[in-house]
């Protein structure tokens, strides 16, 4: 009796349990094609009015070049100094500094280049409220690729004939050398991304003090995304400003040449990462915000066919999202470049200043590429002539 009674209960179980499949299954088929058949329709615009805070070594060229080919497109106005390709170096960005330009009446859309940051100084030369984005990197390894993009000046100046000797000098003197408190040019040296983003070197060492500042950035900034993770920072910086993927696809540019880079042993690694404290606090909160922005994004385009679809395998729209952008990168590459080469050896529109890093060599047949590896100068020559010509016609 007892086994029949089991028999009839398994019997039972296994009816239901086929039912409640077949349904999810209905379900995920159902929910599939409707995304499918009525795909959503966004009736909100690509944002064409932004803040870009440019860190030194940190991604930021590529991030820039994506924002110029969009400006380039829709003709939009940059924001740009007088000359040459800073808006500020060392004080804080004021926007009356502009005055001097002939198109300092022009209505400006894309605040991108180098500066210090001073965000209401960069809203009240836009006008308006808009959304501004950073990104930022592990210190040590943007103290490391300063070091080298700056070879040999930087070194020079603070006595150091490379990076591990660099090292050695701030392990023994670093409270007692006041060279090391200096910045070469006046503006590159210890806690880079805090001097960039508008930080005095009075606080880089009150941990209290500095932590207020960073949390008021985190309020300035709609969104700061992380040089390691380029391409799901990409995904969110589309997502933010609404744009489709094919405005984010890129080459990886200003990429230092391969003798332009060091090994750092893990002693080395502890005394830049103690010596650059401020960084390494900026780093570590917004790449804990990072994580927690791709948890939001993929919480919102969790849809009923991901949801039901998460119950026999794991659904992560952020990874599907990177997938493509990084198969759309492979296939740019191999649409545009024909060879890397250094600097020094690249002519025209795709030269930069700097000889330390790499360039592209592009197919000419294909008009288009040439703007995915155009350099900084040659933009702005284009952009110049914009703004110059808006400003006659105001």
């Amino acid at each position: 009796m007892h086994n029949h009674t089991s028999f009839l209960h398994k019997r039972c179980f296994s009816k239901w349990a086929i039912i409640a499949v077949s349904v999810i299954c209905s379900l995920i088929v159902l929910s599939i094609h409707q995304e499918t058949e009525q795909p959503k329709i966004s009736t909100t615009k690509e944002i064409r009015k932004f803040a870009f805070m440019k860190n030194h070594k940190c991604a930021s060229t590529t991030i820039e070049n994506i924002i110029f080919r969009f400006a380039h497109k829709n003709k939009l106005n940059v924001v740009l100094p007088k000359s040459g390709n800073y808006l500020s170096t060392t004080e804080l960005f004021d926007h009356t500094s502009l005055n001097s330009t002939h198109w300092r009446n022009v209505n400006f859309d894309i605040f991108s280049l180098h500066n210090r940051w001073n965000k209401k100084e960069v809203v009240t030369l836009l006008r308006e409220h808009v959304l501004a984005f950073t990104i930022v990197r592990d210190p040590v390894q943007v103290f490391e690729s300063m070091f080298h993009f700056l070879d040999p000046m930087f070194g020079q100046f603070y006595g150091a004939k490379n990076i591990h000797e660099m090292i050695r000098i701030i392990n023994t003197s670093s409270s007692t050398n006041p060279t090391l408190s200096k910045r070469w040019m006046g503006m590159m040296g210890r806690n880079q991304m805090a001097w960039d983003m508008g930080l005095s070197p009075d606080i880089f060492d009150d941990e209290v003090i500095f932590k207020k500042e960073i949390e008021r950035l985190d309020r300035e900034f709609d969104l700061v995304m992380v040089a390691d993770r380029m391409e799901e920072s990409l995904v969110l910086l589309k997502n933010l400003l609404n744009w489709p993927m094919q405005n984010v696809v890129h080459l990886n540019l200003n990429r230092r040449k391969p003798e332009k880079m060091s090994l750092l042993n893990a002693d080395e690694r502890k005394v830049l990462s103690d010596w650059l404290a401020a960084d390494l606090q900026i780093f570590e909160h917004f790449s804990r915000r990072f994580d927690e922005r791709v948890v939001e994004f993929n919480q919102k385009h969790l849809t009923m066919s991901t949801f039901l679809g998460g119950l026999f395998w794991s659904v992560n729209r952020m990874k599907h999202e990177k997938k493509l952008l990084e198969e759309a990168n492979k296939q740019l590459y191999y649409a545009c470049v024909l060879q890397e080469l250094g600097n020094e050896k690249l002519t025209g529109v795709f030269r930069e200043f700097n000889n330390n890093i790499m360039g592209f060599v592009i197919d000419t047949k294909q008009d288009w590429c040439a703007f995915y590896a155009m350099s900084e100068p040659a933009y702005l020559k284009i952009f110049q002539d914009l703004l110059l010509s808006r400003s006659i016609n105001a």
